[in-house]
């Protein structure tokens, strides 16, 4: 009879706990203050990585005084307080950048200008960005101003246009003046034509302007006449001007028709 009961109460025990570890559907015992369990902390945005950066600038070659663009790309997006890069010049006289450019957040790009001065010939430098210990380099030329002849042609005696035949020398009296012209000119180039016979003239800068040199009876006896509106008689002469630079670049050809007056002198009647 003892028996009986120590196997009823062994009994009981067991299937009091079973009841309890499949009571509430879990096994997890609550937290001792009965709060939630706090959520993980998100994960910071991650900063801008340097594989896949780049720097540009456009356009590559500029004539001096000219203000490019150049534009900073990151190969990811920048964070939210902005991603500072940091410009350099290997040639801040001739080329100068900003000492830095922000790139906003959430965007991966941002443009700057850069300022060139003048060079004589023409200057390549190097501009490099530098973010998170990562540079990145772009090359940009200045060109030197651009060789532009340009001319007037003044008689001493009848004014612009014209040039007169000396009475003693029986040379031209008129000047050549390419003070107008632009560049760095090292040489004026300058030819005169009277009907199939052309001279030649080189003049170095500073020299300017300069007076007809050869001219004479056996240039303006080849000259075809013309006349005038108001009944006047003149040669007619050709004048071109190309200037040249100290690297030997030429500049185009501009030309001028002049009224070349024979003044009496070389068998000429007016």
């Amino acid at each position: 009879m003892r028996t009986h009961r120590l196997l009823t109460v062994l009994a009981l025990g067991f299937l009091t706990l079973a009841v309890a570890q499949c009571g509430g559907g879990s096994g997890t015992s609550p937290s001792p203050t009965g709060s939630p369990s706090p959520s993980p902390s998100p994960s910071p945005s991650p900063s801008p990585g340097p594989g896949g950066s780049s720097l540009s600038v456009s356009p590559q070659s500029i004539q001096g005084q000219g203000q490019p663009q150049a534009t900073v790309t990151l190969a990811s997006a920048a964070p939210g307080g902005g991603a500072l890069v940091m410009l350099t010049s290997d040639n801040p006289t001739v080329v100068k950048v900003p000492a830095s450019v922000t790139v906003a957040g959430g965007s991966r790009s941002a443009v700057f200008m850069v300022d060139t001065a003048t060079v004589v010939a023409a200057t390549t430098a190097r501009i490099t960005a530098t973010y998170n210990g990562t540079a990145m380099s772009a090359t940009l030329t200045v060109t030197p101003p651009g060789l532009v002849a340009s001319f007037v042609v003044r008689s001493r005696t009848r004014g612009a246009g014209v040039c007169v035949a000396d009475e003693g020398s029986q040379e031209l009296d008129c000047v050549l003046d390419a003070s107008s012209a632009q560049g760095f000119i090292s040489a004026y180039l300058w030819t005169y034509t009277m009907g199939s016979t052309t001279q030649r003239q080189t003049s170095n800068a500073p020299n300017a302007a300069v007076s007809p040199q050869g001219t004479g009876c056996a240039l303006y006896q080849q000259a075809t006449g013309g006349d005038g509106p108001n009944g006047d008689r003149y040669l007619r002469m050709e004048v071109t001007l190309q200037v040249r630079d100290g690297a030997g670049v030429v500049s185009d050809v501009v030309r001028q028709q002049v009224k070349a007056y024979p003044n009496h002198q070389c068998g000429f009647s007016y």
